[in-house]
């Protein structure tokens, strides 16, 4: 640790002498693959700084991909080993993180209340942490070290708020001057040397908050060296006391905390070949940004190259995604007392990519966290199932054109859904989601039900030239800002009898791109669209006709037990009114196109015939 860490660190004990033996003599705390060595004893709670980027806050991050204007001054900011037992963190200047803290104060106070009151109860759990220097952009700003809480934030939190100091004494001037904590002291000291029965419920939660028991990481000690680091050991540690979390952190903090650490691993692997590139992956670059740094700035390459990387088998790859996600344990409900190590399998890792892809629209203007929710939820259900094995596909720099042609040569020669055709379905998937166009199973009850999931949907496109086009012009129309459109079989864009854009959605996909029944829908072209669609048209009643007639067959084979007549027949009579009428204006309809086509074929006496014949019969 380097004097000006110890230095900081030597005036946040209560009693400092009877720290100071332990420095030499460190305790041992165990953790998978190594021990922690750490100091413990009591401290002034006013001089722990709860975590500026607790990862329980992270789901509320925005980046800016998403472009969103008023963001709360959320961020994640990566803390490395600096030196020994120590880490550092760059952050752009005292001010940005005398913001950032205090928004972390509140927001992590508002979402964890402990149980019971730290206001009736005191801190009763340590709070456990590092020493970690804050290094500034800017050049007249020297650095600072203070003790950073890594577990127990929440607690901490609550304790400033009873103790009414913030974030601005915290760091910049309870740590300045002893005058400044002596007044602090006294103040509390005040606060206890009244009569029990005039001292207020506020000035006693002040007191019993006051000092903490507290355990100070310092180095950590690997079973096999180099293996572990004090970054790693640090998020073990944490991990660890959360198998018996106070308050479960949310999915979405737990998946975007983790994805950025495996992005850190990918990086430093050199999975990555840049910071810009991870930048770019991390959602920390708007599409501008990408460009001049000559970075494909389009959704999808973004999707595909982070989907590709958190899924695939490549050892590099596979290895530098899994070793964040294997430092965590997790709790087995079934069993709480037992610890386990998370299997890092496709499925694990997935999820946490789709929350990096989310960062595109978190916080963006037509993105509420209902639809977010919704498009987590949906791309993991539309992505194929095997991507870990599904053959050797990978993120390409081709273009959209280029992907059709190879998706379709696959196609041709019988292997549809190939790595090419596999990359254009993820790539698509990405954008239908986005743009909410596919939808997940519908449990309709009838012919209109359709339980495929969206992935299905989506796989049956790579088997025909028509999905194919599709999934082409979904790539094309959203990297130009449009909503994707439908196409005819020359890939041209369709227009509605207004000449505005008929767009992709969920129903065109399933009933006539790739309807269950595997028989996909003719395309209309413009000059015979009219006819095609007087076709289909007719086809369409005359399959509701049929089903009119086997729904009615149904209906009366309904009996109550041992009745001998049908249901329908006994107490049905309103419903069967409305049924006649409804019915009679359908044959009221088609009497009267009868009549006006058999009077454009000049065929009205034929026509008057063959009513009189049949009202004889």
């Amino acid at each position: 640790m380097s004097d000006r860490a110890a230095g900081a660190i030597s005036t946040i004990w209560t009693n400092p002498k009877a720290v100071l033996p332990q420095v030499s003599n460190p305790q041992r705390r165990r953790i998978p693959g190594a021990y922690q060595l750490v100091i413990s004893g009591e401290v002034y709670t006013a001089r722990l700084v709860p975590d500026p980027y607790n990862p329980r806050n992270a789901d509320l991050v925005q980046f800016a991909l998403a472009e969103t204007k008023d963001a709360p001054p959320a961020a994640l900011a990566a803390a490395t080993e600096h030196g020994v037992g120590e880490m550092a963190v760059h952050v752009a200047s005292p001010e940005e993180l005398t913001r950032q803290l205090r928004w972390a104060i509140q927001t992590t106070r508002n979402r964890n209340t402990p149980n019971p009151s730290i206001a009736e109860q005191g801190i009763m759990d340590p709070p456990i942490g590092v020493a970690t220097t804050f290094f500034f952009e800017e050049d007249e700003a020297m650095p600072m070290t203070y003790p950073v809480v890594r577990e127990g934030s929440s607690r901490v939190s609550h304790g400033h708020w009873h103790l009414n100091v913030s974030a601005n004494e915290v760091l910049h001037q309870l740590p300045r001057s002893a005058s400044s904590m002596e007044s602090h002291i006294t103040r509390l000291n005040s606060y206890a040397d009244k009569p029990v029965d005039e001292i207020e419920p506020t000035e006693q939660a002040a007191v019993r908050c006051a000092v903490t028991e507290f355990e100070l990481i310092i180095g950590v000690e690997p079973d096999v060296p180099g293996a572990v680091d004090l970054s790693q050991a640090i998020k073990a540690r944490v991990a660890q006391d959360h198998l018996n979390p106070k308050t479960r952190w949310t999915t979405e903090s737990k998946n975007t905390s983790l994805a950025e650490e495996c992005l850190l691993s990918a990086r430093k692997a050199d999975v990555l070949g840049s910071d810009n590139e991870a930048m770019w992956l991390g959602g920390y670059l708007t599409r501008d940004d990408a460009s001049r740094l000559k970075i494909p700035p389009y959704g999808d390459d973004r999707a595909a190259w982070i989907i590709h990387m958190f899924t695939t088998n490549e050892k590099t790859t596979h290895d530098a995604i899994r070793a964040p996600i294997a430092l965590v344990l997790t709790s087995d409900e079934d069993a709480p007392s037992r610890r386990r190590a998370v299997r890092v399998e496709g499925n694990t890792k997935l999820p946490l990519g789709i929350e990096v892809i989310a960062r595109e629209l978190h916080g963006a203007p037509l993105f509420p966290e209902a639809k977010v929710t919704q498009f987590r939820k949906l791309l993991k259900e539309a992505l194929p199932r095997n991507l870990s094995t599904r053959g050797l596909w990978k993120r390409t720099k081709r273009t959209p054109e280029a992907l059709f042609e190879a998706a379709f040569k696959e196609l041709s020669d019988g292997f549809p859904g190939g790595p090419a055709g596999t990359e254009l379905w993820v790539r698509a998937a990405y954008v239908l989601c986005k743009h909410g166009m596919i939808g997940g199973p519908r449990h309709d009850q009838g012919p209109e039900g359709d339980r495929r999931p969206a992935g299905e949907v989506l796989e049956a496109l790579l088997k025909t030239e028509a999905g194919l086009r599709h999934l082409r012009q979904v790539l094309e129309d959203d990297r130009v800002g449009l909503r994707p459109r439908r196409v005819n079989d020359q890939g041209q864009p369709l227009k509605t009898a207004a000449g505005a854009d008929v767009v992709i959605s969920n129903n065109f996909l399933r009933d006539k791109l790739a309807p269950k029944d595997g028989v996909a829908e003719d395309s209309i072209l413009p000059e015979d669209g009219a006819r095609k669609r007087f076709s289909a048209a007719m086809e369409t009643v005359q399959k509701s006709v049929r089903q009119l007639d086997d729904s009615m067959r149904n209906l009366a084979g309904i009996y109550m037990p041992g009745d001998a007549i049908p249901l329908v027949e006994q107490t049905g009579k309103p419903d069967i009114l409305l049924l006649r009428e409804d019915l009679k204006k359908l044959e009221d309809t088609a009497d009267g196109w009868l009549i006006a086509v058999m009077e454009a074929q000049n065929g009205n006496s034929d026509y008057e015939d063959d009513l009189s014949e049949e009202e004889t019969n």
